[in-house]
C-alpha cells in the first residue's frame, strides 16, 4: 500500500516535469512513510511513496525495474494471490530477486501483457513504462478499492493516487460546477468526474495507455460478464463460507503487524471471527462515542471481541475529542468528500495504526448481499403490502413531522418521509433519490447553476448504470458497486486510512466472493426483513446470537451536536458571506441552511453544513 505518482510528455514541445516530481510525492508522503522513489526515461517520469507490508527490505524498492532493464513499475496496492502467481511463473522458470508481489505483478506483465490484468486478485494502481517502446500503461483495480487520478496539462499526461499530485504537477483548472452541484447532493463527486473541470477519476475496472503518443481509455473488466460466467452452485451457503474464509486467511499474510476492524455489526464480526481462527492473538479495534449513546456500539464489538478470544481495544470518543480531530479530517481531504462518519473512521484509523501497519475490514458486504435499508426499501417498493400502502398515504404527514438522525422517532419519521418520497418512481430513479443526500433541495439554492438537462441526464445515466445493466433488485446492487461502493465508501476507507499509512483490507471485495455474488439471484442473498440472510446462515454458529439478531446500524456521528457545540467557532469561522460567494455558493441559501440547523426539525441540515465546511476549508487550502 502506497503512493504514486507520474507524468508523460505528451507534447514533444513542452519542458519536462519531472523537476516537481519531488513536490508531488511529498504532498502524498502520509500514504508511504518508509521510502520514496522516482525513474525518469523517455517521455516518463514515475514517482513512488512505499509502506511496506511484503518483504520490506529494500528489495522491494520502487519504481521497480524488471531485470532486462525494458520495464519500470510503480504500484499502490497488494495482490493476494501472488504466491501462486509465483509459484507458476517459477514453474515455467522464471526466477525473483525479492519476496514482494510488485516483482510478480511486473513480471506477469512481461509475460501476458495486458491480460495480466485479469490473473490479480487484490487491489491496486499501477503504472508501467516500457523504455524500449516509450509507451505508458496505467491500470485501476476492479471494484476501485484504490484511488487512480488523471489529467492532461501543460502538454503532458499527469497522473497519481491524490488529486494534490496533479495540482503538484502543475495547476490545475477552475471548480467544475455541474460537480460541486453533486457534491451538495450526493456528498462525493462520482467517478470519471472531479471537483476540477479538468481533472478525472480513472474508473474501476478501466486502463489508460499511451501509444505512440496517442492517449485511450478502455475497460479491461466487466462485472456483469464475469458473473455471467461464474460456475453455477448447488450450496451457496456452503460456497460463500469457503470463499471467504479463504480471502480472509490470503488477507492475514503480512510482514508487519495485523489486526481487524470490529464495529459489533455483522460484517466486521464475521471477518474478526474468521480472522482469530488463523491468526493467533488477533487484535482487533472499535470506535465508540462516549457523550452519544445513541450512536454508540462498542457493547456489541466488545461482546464479539469475547466470543472470539481477540485483544480488543475500544476508543471511546467525547464531543470535544470528536472536535479535536476534524480540522485535521479536513486537512486530509483533497477533493471536497462529506460523508460524516469519515470524522470516526479518520481516528480509527489514527488510533489503531498506533497498534497494527493493516487492518481488515467488513466493508462492500452490503453493498453485494443486500444489508442496508434501502434494499429493504426496494424489495417493499416492488411488494408493497398493508403497511407499506399506509406509509405512502400518509406521505404528507410525514413531512410535517420533525425529520433528523439524532433520535430513534426523528430517524424513523426521516426514514418514512424518504419511502413516500421515492414512491412512484422508476427504478432508476428511485435508486438516486435513496442515493440522494439532498432531501431538503439545497444544493440547487447553494450552487445556483443552470445545466443543460441532458448534461444532468447524462451524469446520472451512468451513476445509476448497475440499474439497467442487470433485472431486479440485483441491479440496484450493482449501482451500489459501480458507484457509491468506489465513490464513498471505499474512498472513505482509502482517504481516512492512508492518512496515517494505514492498510486496510476488504475481504469480501475478493473478487471471487464478488463474481460469486452477482451470479446469484437477489433472493438468494436477502429477503424482507433479514438483509444478508446468505451471511447469517453461513456464519451465523461463528457469532454471538444477539449480533445475528441486530438491527443494522449505519456509522453515524452526532453532527448536529458537534456543529452547535465545539465546532460552533469554526463554524463561524468559515461562514462570512465574502468567503462564501468567493467560493461560488449563494449567502441566503447558506443561511437558510444554518438557521434550519438551529430548529426543531433540522432535517438534513447538519448534513448539508458539514458538507459546506468541507467544502469551503477545501477551496480555502486551494488559494494559498
Amino acid at each position: 500500500m502506497c503512493g504514486i505518482a507520474g507524468s508523460y510528455q505528451l507534447d514533444p514541445g513542452t519542458a519536462s516535469l519531472g523537476s516537481r516530481m519531488a513536490d508531488a510525492l511529498q504532498a502524498i508522503a502520509h500514504r508511504g512513510p518508509d521510502d520514496e522513489g522516482s525513474y525518469a526515461q523517455g517521455s516518463a517520469v514515475l514517482g513512488h511513496r512505499r509502506l511496506s507490508i511484503i518483504d520490506t527490505s529494500a528489495a522491494g524498492h520502487q519504481p521497480f525495474t524488471d531485470d532486462g532493464g525494458r520495464y519500470t513499475m510503480v504500484f499502490n496496492g497488494e495482490v493476494f494471490n501472488f504466491q501462486e502467481l509465483r509459484a507458476g511463473l517459477e514453474a515455467q522458470g522464471h526466477r525473483f530477486r525479492s519476496g514482494t508481489d510488485t516483482e510478480v505483478v511486473l513480471r506477469l506483465y512481461t509475460v501476458l501483457g495486458e491480460a495480466f490484468l485479469h490473473a490479480l486478485n487484490g487491489f491496486f494502481a499501477l503504472a508501467i513504462h516500457d523504455a524500449e517502446t516509450d509507451n505508458l500503461l496505467v491500470a485501476r483495480d476492479r471494484f476501485g478499492i484504490k484511488p487512480l487520478w488523471w489529467c492532461e496539462r501543460q502538454g503532458h499526461l499527469l497522473f497519481g493516487s491524490e488529486l494534490r499530485v496533479l495540482d503538484a504537477l502543475a495547476p490545475g483548472a477552475a471548480v467544475d460546477r455541474h460537480s460541486l452541484l453533486n457534491y451538495f447532493e450526493y456528498h462525493y463527486i462520482a467517478a470519471p468526474h472531479s471537483i476540477r473541470s479538468d481533472a478525472h477519476k480513472l474508473l474501476p475496472g478501466h486502463l489508460l495507455r499511451v501509444q505512440g503518443g496517442k492517449l485511450e481509455v478502455a475497460p479491461w473488466y466487466d462485472l456483469v460478464e464475469a458473473a455471467r460466467q461464474y460456475p453455477k452452485r448447488s450450496e451457496p451457503v456452503g460456497h460463500i463460507r469457503d470463499l471467504l474464509e479463504d480471502a480472509v486467511r490470503l488477507r492475514l499474510v503480512s510482514d508487519v503487524p495485523i489486526g481487524t476492524f470490529l464495529s459489533g455489526g455483522l460484517d466486521s464480526s464475521i471477518v474478526s471471527a474468521l480472522a482469530a481462527r488463523h491468526h493467533r492473538g488477533l487484535h482487533t479495534f472499535s470506535i465508540g462515542f462516549a457523550d452519544d449513546p445513541y450512536f454508540d456500539e462498542t457493547r456489541h464489538a466488545e461482546e464479539v471481541a469475547r466470543h472470539i478470544g481477540s485483544e480488543h481495544r475500544t476508543f471511546k470518543l467525547t464531543r470535544e475529542e470528536l472536535a479535536a480531530a476534524y480540522s485535521d479530517l479536513l486537512q486530509a481531504i483533497d477533493e471536497p468528500f462529506a460523508d460524516s462518519s469519515a470524522l470516526p473512521a479518520f481516528i480509527l484509523c489514527r488510533e489503531t495504526r498506533k497498534h497494527v501497519t493493516v487492518a481488515l475490514s467488513g466493508d462492500g458486504a452490503d453493498e453485494l448481499f443486500g444489508g442496508y435499508r434501502k434494499h429493504q426499501a426496494e424489495l417493499r417498493y416492488r411488494s408493497p403490502g398493508a403497511a407499506e400502502k399506509a406509509v405512502l398515504a400518509l406521505g404528507g404527514l410525514w413531512r410535517h413531522l420533525p425529520r433528523s438522525r439524532n433520535n430513534r422517532i426523528t430517524d424513523t419519521f426521516r426514514k418514512l418521509h424518504r419511502f413516500a418520497q421515492a414512491a412512484g418512481s422508476s427504478a432508476e430513479q428511485r435508486w438516486l433519490n435513496l442515493a440522494n443526500f439532498d432531501l431538503d433541495g439545497d444544493a440547487q439554492r447553494l450552487v445556483k447553476v443552470a445545466i443543460a438537462p441532458i448534461e444532468l441526464d447524462d451524469r446520472e445515466h451512468l451513476m445509476s448504470r448497475g440499474v439497467q445493466l442487470l433485472p431486479g433488485v440485483n441491479g440496484a446492487l450493482l449501482a451500489d458497486v459501480l458507484t457509491v461502493l468506489p465513490n464513498d465508501m471505499l474512498h472513505k476507507v482509502d482517504l481516512t486510512s492512508m492518512a496515517h499509512g494505514l492498510e486496510v483490507r476488504p475481504p469480501f471485495l475478493d473478487r471471487r466472493i464478488v463474481e460469486f455474488a452477482f451470479s446469484l439471484p437477489a433472493e438468494a442473498k436477502f429477503q424482507r426483513g433479514c438483509g444478508k440472510a446468505i451471511l447469517h446462515q453461513a456464519f451465523g454458529d461463528l457469532l454471538p446470537p444477539s449480533i445475528l439478531g441486530r438491527r443494522k446500524q449505519g456509522f453515524e456521528v452526532p453532527l448536529r451536536e458537534l456543529l452547535q457545540g465545539p465546532l460552533a467557532a469554526l463554524l463561524d469561522g468559515h461562514l462570512h458571506r465574502a468567503k462564501v460567494e468567493a467560493a461560488g455558493l449563494d449567502w441566503s441559501a447558506v443561511q437558510q441552511v444554518r438557521a434550519r440547523l438551529a430548529s426543531n426539525n433540522p432535517g438534513q441540515a447538519q448534513a448539508t453544513m458539514h458538507a459546506l465546511l468541507v467544502y469551503l476549508a477545501w477551496w480555502e487550502r486551494q488559494r494559498r
